[in-house]
C-alpha cells in the first residue's frame, strides 16, 4: 500500500470507526506518524516496514502497545475491504506491559475529603470510610447485607462476597469506624436487605455504583483532592504495609487469591523502613 492509498484509506476506516473522539483522534494521531514514518523511509505498508517501525524507536510498552493496537484495526480493516492481500500486523509481538504500582494517598487527604461530607449524608460518610478502613472493594461495600454484619463488642466484623465468589470475613477494628456504623444503623427503618440503600421517591432499593461514583467525584472535587474510589482501597493496603503488617495477612484483609497481587503494594516508604531498620539493630544490641 502505497502513501496515497494510505491516505485514504485511513479517513475511511476512522470515518466509520465507532469510537469515542478522543480514540479516534489518538488512532488518528498513530496512523499518521506511520504513514509519514513510511514515506519518509520509502517503504510500503507491510510486515517487514512495521516491524523496522517499531525497531526504529524506543517507545515504552504502554505507548508500543497503543500504537499496535491502532494499526492492526486499521489493517484488519483495510484487509477485509480487499486493499491489502495479507495482514502484516500478523507476527508483530505485543511487549508485556508491568502492572500499575498502585497509588495510594495519605490519610490527613482522605481526612479532608471526608470533611466535606456534610452531616445530613450519613450513608455516604460510612460507606466512603468502611472502604477506606478495610480495604474492601466498592462493589463488595454495596452487597452487604445487614444480616452479613455481626457487632459483637470487642469482635466487629462483617462477611463480605468477594471475587470469583469467595466469601471472607474482615475485622472492624477502628472505634471511629464501629462507631459510625452502629449510630447509621439505630437510624435505619428497616432490619433487613442491603445496609446501603439508595432512597428514591420514598423508596428503598440497590445502591448503584454509578451514584456512588458521581457523590465521591463530588466531594473530592469540593476538598481539591484528586482520588478515585479504588484509591480508598490502595491507601488501605498502604498504611497496612507501612505498619509493617504481613503480606499474608494484607492479602487476606483485601481478598487478594494471589500473593503476587499484594505485592504490588510491598513498596513501603522511606520512614517506615528506617523505623524497622533502626528496630532490627536495637534488637542485635
Amino acid at each position: 500500500m502505497n502513501s496515497d492509498d494510505f491516505q485514504t484509506a485511513t479517513d475511511q476506516f476512522l470515518k466509520g470507526l465507532k469510537r469515542s473522539a478522543a480514540t479516534i483522534r489518538a488512532y488518528r494521531a498513530d496512523l499518521v506518524h506511520l504513514q509519514r514514518w513510511l514515506l519518509a523511509s520509502s517503504k510500503d505498508l507491510d510486515a517487514t516496514a512495521l516491524e523496522a517501525y517499531f525497531a526504529a524507536d524506543e517507545w515504552a510498552a504502554s505507548t508500543q502497545n497503543h500504537k499496535q493496537t491502532a494499526i492492526e484495526r486499521f489493517c484488519r480493516w483495510v484487509r477485509q475491504h480487499e486493499q491489502l492481500e495479507d495482514d502484516p500486523t500478523l507476527h508483530l509481538e505485543r511487549p508485556t506491559v508491568p502492572p500499575p504500582h498502585p497509588r495510594g494517598l495519605r490519610r490527613e487527604e482522605i481526612e479532608r475529603i471526608f470533611a466535606v461530607i456534610p452531616a445530613s449524608q450519613s450513608r455516604d460518610a460510612l460507606l466512603f470510610r468502611l472502604v477506606f478502613e478495610t480495604g474492601l472493594r466498592i462493589s463488595e461495600a454495596l452487597n452487604i447485607h445487614l444480616d452479613d454484619l455481626d457487632l459483637s463488642k470487642g469482635d466487629e466484623h462483617l462477611t463480605v462476597l468477594g471475587k470469583g465468589g469467595q466469601r471472607r470475613t474482615v475485622l472492624l477494628d477502628d472505634p471511629k469506624l464501629v462507631g459510625a456504623l452502629r449510630k447509621y444503623l439505630r437510624s435505619l427503618e428497616y432490619e433487613h436487605g442491603p445496609l446501603f440503600q439508595a432512597q428514591k421517591n420514598g423508596r428503598g432499593g440497590p445502591l448503584r455504583y454509578q451514584s456512588v461514583q458521581e457523590r465521591w467525584q463530588h466531594y473530592t472535587a469540593q476538598a481539591g483532592v484528586s482520588c478515585t474510589l479504588h484509591q480508598l482501597r490502595h491507601s488501605h493496603a498502604t498504611e497496612l504495609v507501612n505498619g509493617g503488617v504481613s503480606l499474608g495477612t494484607i492479602r487476606k484483609r483485601l481478598g487478594h487469591r494471589h500473593i503476587q497481587t499484594t505485592l504490588r503494594y510491598a513498596e513501603v516508604s522511606d520512614a517506615s523502613a528506617d523505623a524497622e531498620l533502626r528496630k532490627w539493630r536495637r534488637s542485635r544490641k
